[in-house]
């Protein structure tokens, strides 16, 4: 397993995850995706993939095309690592 988080302006978040589909369409690798609002208008991901190759194969098949169109982020994924310990509730 493989951590990150990113944190960016709502409008920004909506506009970059919109195009990533992210949510809507989960990547192969992307175990675990969760997301919120923080009280300051911005909104934060923590997203838990299989392996950090994961990360790199989403950003070839998605993430690029983005960047080419919209340039850069104002925030970029944070890489957390491996998680020390991991609990997920199964249904």
């Amino acid at each position: 397993m493989f951590v990150e988080t990113i944190t960016q302006p709502e409008d920004e978040w909506r506009e970059w995850n919109g195009r990533l589909r992210l949510y809507s369409v989960a990547p192969p690798g992307l175990r675990v995706a969760i997301a919120w609002r923080v009280k300051d208008g911005t909104i934060t991901s923590v997203h838990v993939w299989d392996e950090p190759s994961a990360v790199g194969d989403f950003y070839l098949a998605r993430v690029r095309e983005v960047v080419e169109e919209l340039g850069e982020p104002s925030a970029k994924p944070v890489r957390r690592g491996e998680p020390v310990e991991l609990f997920v509730r199964d249904q």
